[in-house]
């Protein structure tokens, strides 16, 4: 004990110092950077069985999230690209951070299958349906029940819930004040919970949001990649173009490299998303050819950048999955 004292006493000065620059470098505080990301190329994360080659490819853009160390704090205010903000922030609407993450992967699940039946539905593929599960992905603050985010949802009162409709329809039926029991899945156990049905600008609901998860059954067989670090829905729409793209003989990417983003549905609507800002700044310092964006603000949002910074790409604005097969087919090949 004695020599140890002595050494901190002896080096107390190098130990100060190497104390700051630890903290400094290494310690995590509680703030988060939003950065410009890179690409993922969504055309080799799609195995089709005989499905046709591409020479160019579909990507989508993504926003780099960093958790802030002392001095990317003091960096971001010196990269005109890099925002900085509390930690707090990213949860303020949307409960834990753990809820969040859970969230964003609930949704990433659903868009690339919605992406995938829809894509072999406009090939003229065979897809199949299998099941449907119905997940929990916000609880708002009004929301008058002990339901949370990741609750796998199997009845309301008994009653089998097998989409969002069946249980918009029930709330529909019950009036304001009315308690509904639930029986959920979380955590692989099965729990009895309840709500409460408020009213929100004259609509009867229960404060949730819902994911609808697809299982189906393809031919041709696919299979999808991804890592645990990608979540969100954004990328439905290139998933969707990708896996069209491996299904048909023609090559719709022209050996182009184009980035896009925006949520698809199974019924071809593209919606808008966040981060455009980010995405388009990636997608050009990638040298994309082409950058797919939801119309409405997104689009303008993008096309007011691109003046702003004189970005030589294509912006084209598109609301279903058809107006960019559209334009790739009139455009490029």
């Amino acid at each position: 004990m004695k020599a140890i004292l002595n050494f901190i006493k002896n080096h107390k000065i190098f130990l100060m110092v190497y104390s700051i620059l630890f903290v400094s470098l290494f310690i995590k505080l509680p703030y988060y950077i939003d950065a410009p990301g890179g690409l993922i190329n969504v055309s080799k994360r799609v195995q089709v069985d005989g499905g046709y080659p591409s020479e160019g490819s579909f990507n989508l853009a993504y926003v780099s999230e960093y958790e802030a160390t002392l001095p990317m704090i003091l960096l971001s205010y010196f990269i005109p690209d890099w925002d900085l903000y509390p930690k707090q922030k990213a949860t303020d609407h949307s409960g834990s951070y753990e809820d969040l993450l859970l969230r964003d992967q609930l949704w990433i699940q659903e868009a690339f299958a919605n992406a995938t039946i829809l894509a072999y539905q406009k090939a003229n593929q065979s897809i199949e349906i299998t099941s449907r599960e119905v997940f929990i992905t916000y609880v708002y603050e009004e929301a008058k029940t002990d339901l949370k985010v990741g609750d796998k949802i199997l009845s309301v009162d008994s009653i089998e819930i097998t989409s969002r409709e069946d249980l918009l329809h029930y709330i529909e039926q019950k009036e304001v004040g009315d308690k509904i029991s639930f029986k959920i899945v979380r955590k692989d156990q099965i729990y009895d919970r309840e709500a409460t049905i408020i009213e929100v600008e004259g609509v009867k609901i229960i404060g949730i949001s819902l994911a609808e998860l697809d299982s189906y059954k393809a031919d041709p067989n696919i299979e999808i990649s991804y890592s645990q670090s990608e979540s969100g829905p954004s990328g439905g729409l290139m998933m969707s173009l990708a896996i069209y793209n491996a299904l048909t003989e023609e090559d719709i990417t022209g050996g182009l490299t184009i980035v896009g983003t925006g949520t698809i549905d199974q019924d071809g609507n593209v919606g808008e998303i966040g981060g455009v800002d980010y995405k388009l700044k990636g997608a050009v310092h990638k040298k994309a050819d082409i950058f797919f964006v939801p119309k409405g603000e997104n689009y303008e949002e993008a096309i007011a950048i691109q003046k702003k910074k004189k970005y030589d790409i294509e912006i084209v604005p598109v609301g279903t999955f058809d107006e960019a097969l559209k334009y790739l087919e009139e455009n490029v090949f």
